[in-house]
């Protein structure tokens, strides 16, 4: 019985950080927290830390529910996570490229930074939480694609309803985790941002352009392998 529940504690310890870089990789809160600071510019630094935080919590009520109801989509719609991975990747590699082929002056990731044009201040902000503060901006396609993966690995463990917990458990972990994450790097976007200058953030901007173009690839990948590997499966029984 204590082996048992040392394996299971390693299950659910090893569940958590996997889940997190994954998920670390697809928010990027440190990029999306440099354009957090750019279409704010209404904003000071405690407003931006009030708006962290809602958007913070927004994000893990967003991630927790696509967790828990994931599989039952993927069953609806017959989706095989093979597909979610590939779809989920290219709208994340059509996202940097297109970052990466604008121009310095205008390149900020989808023209998020044109929101700024419009809102001034906490309370012109605070409409802005959820859309598109949180959904695209915070939780885009990727992230989505990302969390459905998740959900869909609990699959493999249904006929243990323990390990399935565990999954669920060091998934919703991950999960709060990157909503700290989230909030620290959005919340402080102030006080790092303030002291570099335009030009040093521009080039932030193109490498964090390029390392989405690079994640949305490496996403791309992983689903055409799962695909031929489901497709060899299928084929040799």
């Amino acid at each position: 019985m204590p082996g048992n529940f040392v394996a299971q504690l390693e299950y659910f310890a090893s569940i958590i950080p996997l889940t997190y870089v994954a998920l670390f990789h697809v928010i990027n809160p440190i990029g999306s927290g440099v354009l957090f600071y750019n279409i704010t510019p209404g904003a000071d630094g405690k407003e931006r830390r009030r708006l962290a935080k809602k958007i913070a919590i927004n994000t893990a009520v967003m991630l927790i529910v696509i967790l828990m109801g994931g599989i039952y989509i993927l069953k609806l719609f017959g989706i095989t996570v093979p597909i979610v991975k590939i779809c989920g990747g290219m709208v994340i590699l059509a996202m940097g490229w297109r970052s990466l082929q604008k121009d310095d002056d205008v390149n900020d990731s989808d023209d998020k930074v044109k929101l700024a044009n419009s809102i001034r201040g906490f309370e012109a902000y605070k409409s802005k939480l959820f859309y598109p503060f949180t959904f695209p901006f915070t939780v885009g396609p990727g992230t989505i694609s990302v969390a459905l993966t998740i959900s869909a690995e609990s699959l493999v463990h249904q006929g243990n309803s323990g390990h399935s917990m565990l999954q669920y458990a060091g998934a919703i972990t991950s999960i709060l985790l990157i909503a700290l994450t989230v909030y620290l790097c959005y919340g402080s976007t102030d006080v790092v941002m303030g002291r570099l200058s335009l030009q040093m953030r521009k080039v932030i901007m193109k490498i964090f352009s390029f390392i989405l173009l690079c994640i949305g690839g490496q996403i791309v990948f992983s689903g055409v392998e799962d695909f031929i590997k489901y497709m060899l499966k299928a084929v040799h029984g």
